[in-house]
């Protein structure tokens, strides 16, 4: 139980980094990748439940998987956090474009008199 602890701990790790790259990229200029990276994240969940569900078979705790149960938690507590930041930029950028879909053809002349 305590190894596959462990390497949920490290897939939570890897997670976190990954998520840390999306959020540090602009939505603006790098949409594209960030769409990518964000389709990427999947495989590390899905890595994330596989480990849960073979954790399943191990009712018994102890005080150190305890503990580590508890760092997984914090990193998944940041995660989140980073999530709803992610989203909240998502958002943020879909009002934008919104805005500037809505508003008519702006175009600026110039009156030139002689």
């Amino acid at each position: 139980m305590k190894e596959l602890l462990r390497d949920k701990l490290k897939a939570a790790k890897e997670l976190k980094e990954f998520t840390e790259k999306i959020m540090s990229l602009s939505l603006k200029t790098e949409y594209d990748k960030v769409n990518s990276m964000i389709d990427q994240r999947k495989l590390f969940i899905e890595k994330i439940n596989s480990i849960n569900e073979k954790l399943n078979d191990y009712p018994t705790e102890t005080n150190e998987t305890k503990e580590i149960k508890k760092e997984i938690r914090t990193i998944f507590k940041e995660i989140s956090d980073m999530d709803n930041q992610i989203r909240k930029n998502i958002n943020a950028e879909l009002k934008d474009v919104k805005k500037n879909l809505s508003r008519p053809d702006q175009s600026q002349s110039i009156n030139i008199q002689a």
